[in-house]
């Protein structure tokens, strides 16, 4: 009979803990969060510009949870020109870098040039596709601080001029 009741007692000890892991696996939080930063950017006559920021998710619960971080997926990632102060119908060239410590993991470019003063006032946004990559990368940038840097560098046709770049993405973090 005791040994029936330790076996019993070991049973139920291998099957709360059992029980305890796939409950774990069963509870998924899904947040969907947007992230938004503004590069506002300066060229003086015959230069090129490169200009970076920091972006990070402000979502205090995926803060709390990077070392819980189950799937990232950018959902949409845009961007537009909200401001233009300077040379008017200034056209820019150029491309946005975003990068870890260690590796580019995005490049867009726009085949096409963007007329910066048109652009501002029609509030135009533009999509910039999302690759795997990129998903991948920016999830080991936010599971070592929960942030990325986002570099804007290119060419303008006439300068000086100021203007604002507005970056969106939309993400869903599953924890």
């Amino acid at each position: 009979m005791k040994t029936i009741k330790t076996f019993f007692a070991l049973f139920i000890f291998a099957a709360t803990f059992t029980s305890c892991d796939a409950v774990d696996e069963l509870i998924n939080i899904d947040v969907d969060t947007t992230i938004t930063e503004n590069i506002v950017i300066t060229v003086s006559e015959g230069e090129t510009f490169s200009k970076s920021t920091t972006i990070s998710i402000d979502d205090q619960d995926v803060r709390d949870n990077l070392d819980k971080l189950d799937d990232l997926q950018i959902t949409k990632l845009t961007y537009q020109i909200i401001s233009v102060s300077g040379t008017e119908n200034v056209v820019a060239t150029g491309m946005f870098t975003a990068s870890s410590s260690t590796y580019p993991w995005f490049e867009a470019s726009d085949s096409d040039s963007v007329n910066l003063t048109e652009a501002a006032a029609a509030g135009t946004i533009y999509n910039i596709d999302v690759n795997q990559s990129l998903v991948d990368a920016f999830e080991a940038d936010l599971k070592s601080g929960a942030t990325a840097t986002l570099s804007a560098s290119g060419t303008v046709s006439d300068a000086p001029v100021t203007f604002t770049v507005r970056v969106t993405a939309d993400v869903k973090v599953t924890i």
